[in-house]
């Protein structure tokens, strides 16, 4: 299963234990529904930031603890902090370029 799959099914149990839509996280995140839907296709990961906002929407609905839910949601998906970096390293190199 790859770390999208994986993030993916992580992602359908949350929203599912939270009894909350796709619409309800997409408006208590500030997260716009069409990412939502890429992360529960499996075709996107998100961003850090995005997936800390909605552990904190989970966690509220669960009465868990963001953190741990970030750190779940983490352990299983070693590609995705590798495409955050790869990430970062290419909006460098494009910066570096125009200077």
């Amino acid at each position: 299963m790859t770390g999208n799959e994986y993030f993916a099914q992580w992602l359908e149990s949350q929203v599912t234990k939270s009894e909350i839509s796709y619409q309800d996280l997409s408006d208590m995140t500030g997260i716009s529904e069409t990412s939502i839907d890429r992360w529960f296709a499996g075709r996107h990961m998100p961003k850090l930031g995005n997936l800390i906002a909605m552990c904190e929407v989970f966690g509220k609905c669960q009465d868990r603890s963001p953190q741990q839910m970030v750190f779940e949601a983490l352990m299983h998906v070693p590609e995705m902090l590798l495409a955050q970096n790869r990430w970062k390293r290419k909006m460098n190199a494009k910066e570096q370029a125009k200077q």
